[in-house]
């Protein structure tokens, strides 16, 4: 059974892939609605690289979610700045809370700027 340990290490790493892309679409699609080609771009990334040697997949996979966690960071900062109202004028700062509301509970606003 030495050929099945291989094999069995081949599916975690395509499931820890899998789950990295998930979690990088899901970014993607929360912070930047509007920019497909950067989307386009991620699967495609990952599709050309699916057949990669381990090493460079780690790294890969390491990469997508070092982006998913820099994407959520920098998005609860301009949260925390827009909260603390730092160089946001009131009604930018409601308009703001409103969309995010709106998010949660799966609508959109009448804003122009508010695209999905």
């Amino acid at each position: 059974r030495a050929w099945a340990l291989p094999q069995i290490g081949r599916r975690r790493s395509e499931a820890m892939a899998r789950q990295a892309l998930r979690e990088l679409l899901r970014a993607l699609r929360l912070y930047a609605p509007a920019n497909k080609e950067v989307r386009s771009q991620v699967v495609g990334e990952f599709r050309q690289n699916a057949a990669a040697q381990a090493d460079k997949a780690e790294a890969g996979i390491a990469l997508a979610k070092d982006y998913a966690f820099l994407l959520h960071s920098v998005n609860g900062h301009l949260d925390l700045l827009l909260d603390m109202n730092i160089s946001t004028d009131r009604a930018s700062r409601q308009r703001e809370t409103v969309k995010k509301i709106a998010r949660r509970v799966g609508l959109r606003t009448s804003y122009e700027d508010d695209v999905d």
